[in-house]
């Protein structure tokens, strides 16, 4: 079941080990179950990608079965990361930040299946850990999927921030009503629903970041983790109104000419590889309800023409054009 992730919807087989475990704990025969989907615990337990919709509508049948609303939620297995490739749970129990695990996991995020994004946002004090199944499936597994996955990232973010840690709030792609559980999981009782796509507030400050040394170790130019890293980074702050080569070598711990060297030896600078990923951010804001004078503003331009150029440059196609297009 290889498949080629950029064209078929799949999901990492170990996302269902907790919702199985559920559905034998309650006496069900879990081969019986994969058997109608024409699936054996061969393929959930051996690091596989299935098809997702297969995913949801297994969920679906053992909520069904247990007779529970939100099988998410009690599915969710805490510290252990059972439903996490092997790589990555080692990850997670090498790293001594946060951001180191979320840096990998951005870069490697085919390790979860296609149609499965996660990644970083930053809006003054505070970070956000994004995440959102892009899959176009519309079953109610999905939010049952949602709370599953929000309370995954909770516990993974406790390891770094204390087991008493909890968000202000939660946003949530679901248009259900939150259940009291996930309510639960917040510092202030709020939950929003109906959203773009799920977010999970961190607060914290830049120097804070810049402060832990694994953030800082981008390694040899000569290892494409590190250009990864920088790509990541500059898309978090990429309509930061100081994002330039001193605010990275800050956020990095390391001199601004480590991180030339970084993109010299993979055939790029800090000039293009600005506008690169400021183009595909626009392209992404463009696809929204968004102005194109407010697009420039949040990209640094002090003039729409000037982010007009800059876009066609790059696009062959002004913003307007290409957003009727």
């Amino acid at each position: 079941m290889s498949g080629t992730l950029s064209e078929l919807p799949l999901s990492n087989s170990l996302a269902l080990l907790p919702f199985l475990n559920c559905y034998s704990n309650s006496d069900f025969s879990q081969t019986e179950l994969l058997s109608n989907f024409s699936l054996t615990p061969h393929h959930i337990n051996g690091n596989c990608y299935i098809p997702t919709f297969h995913i949801y509508n297994i969920i679906n049948e053992i909520s069904n079965a247990i007779n529970t609303e939100n099988i998410g939620i009690i599915a969710t297995v805490s510290e252990d990361y059972l439903d996490l490739p092997p790589v990555i749970k080692e990850s997670i129990l090498k790293s001594v930040s946060l951001f180191d695990i979320f840096f990998f996991v951005s870069s490697n995020q085919s390790l979860l299946g296609s149609h499965l994004n996660i990644w970083l946002e930053h809006e003054k004090d505070t970070f956000y850990i994004c995440h959102q199944r892009t899959a176009p499936l519309k079953i109610q597994g999905l939010s049952q999927g949602e709370y599953h996955r929000t309370l995954t990232i909770i516990n993974v973010l406790r390891r770094f921030l204390g087991d008493d840690w909890k968000p202000e709030a939660l946003y949530l792609a679901s248009r259900l009503a939150p259940p009291h559980d996930i309510i639960t999981m917040t510092r202030s009782g709020k939950v929003f629903t109906n959203v773009k796509y799920g977010r999970i507030p961190i607060k914290t400050s830049l120097d804070k970041i810049a402060e832990s040394v694994s953030i800082g170790q981008l390694t040899s130019p000569l290892d494409y983790s590190s250009l990864d890293r920088l790509r990541v980074a500059i898309n978090t702050f990429i309509e930061h109104e100081d994002l330039d080569l001193f605010f990275l070598s800050d956020i990095f711990g390391c001199s601004k000419r480590s991180i030339q060297r970084i993109l010299k030896f993979h055939g790029t600078t800090f000039k293009n590889i600005i506008a690169q990923q400021k183009t595909a951010h626009a392209i992404t804001l463009l696809n929204e309800e968004i102005s194109i004078i407010h697009i420039a503003q949040r990209l640094g331009y002090s003039d729409p023409s000037n982010f007009t150029r800059a876009f066609k440059r790059h696009t062959g196609l002004s913003p307007s054009s290409f957003r009727r297009s």
